[in-house]
């Protein structure tokens, strides 16, 4: 195994951390501990998730031709609010809401591969699809998109305040202004932010995505080249 003092020197102990408790050891399996394993564990969730606060805090600092947009905690017990939210934002919020809980039951029950697992689904769900596809939103300035990605970074970061940290108190620090991640308690999202049907179709959406992604990678086609057609068949 690589010397643990040089692994924290170049990729951080938040990483050493991530790979052994998302790792099978946890439930008493094998592990080989490799530093490529630990290099993965940077690429796949500690950039991504930096990146993403990255990407915030550039486009909330150039709003207003520079003088920034204070971005605010959504009030999410307050069903007119969500509901006059961009459908992304509420199936964001809805996914946000089944991190924490999911989250919290697995934590409470040692399960902690499975709340490794569950973070790593939200970041694909943020990064991958959230953000991806919500640009040119940041590019008009549309508070509902900052108020929304803030409210996200927030609750995500306390989620990941037991499983990553350092991260996580850097990352809820710069956006709350606030004493330390670790003195607060868990992240509470009201019920009313759930629509299971809305996350069922846009779940759906991102499986044809992701497959068509395949399938153009299969046959060597650019993800800029637009298809002459697809034809999709769900149930």
């Amino acid at each position: 195994y690589p010397d643990p003092a040089r692994v924290f020197d170049e990729y951080g102990s938040d990483a050493m951390r991530w790979f052994l408790m998302s790792s099978p050891v946890v439930r008493g399996g094998n592990l080989i501990v490799t530093e490529d394993a630990i290099r993965d564990t940077v690429r796949q969730i500690l950039l991504p998730l930096w990146n993403t606060y990255y990407f915030f805090t550039l486009y909330a600092g150039a709003a207003n031709h520079g003088e920034g947009f204070r971005a605010t905690y959504l009030d999410m017990s307050d069903p007119s609010v969500v509901a006059g939210l961009d459908i992304q934002d509420r199936y964001l919020l809805s996914h946000t809401r089944k991190l924490a809980t999911t989250v919290r039951a697995q934590l409470d029950a040692y399960d902690i591969p499975g709340a490794c697992q569950g973070v790593r689904e939200y970041i694909d769900i943020l990064t991958n699809w959230y953000v991806r596809t919500s640009r040119d939103r940041f590019w008009n300035e549309d508070a509902g998109a900052f108020n929304t990605l803030y409210t996200a970074l927030v609750v995500l970061s306390e989620v990941n305040a037991p499983l990553l940290p350092l991260l996580s108190e850097e990352m809820w620090r710069g956006l709350t202004g606030g004493r330390s991640v670790h003195l607060v308690d868990w992240p509470e999202v009201p019920a009313t932010v759930t629509d299971d049907a809305l996350m069922a179709q846009m779940d759906e959406v991102r499986a044809i995505v992701s497959a068509t992604h395949s399938l153009r990678k299969a046959h060597k086609l650019r993800v800029r080249q637009p298809l002459q057609s697809l034809t999709v068949v769900t149930t």
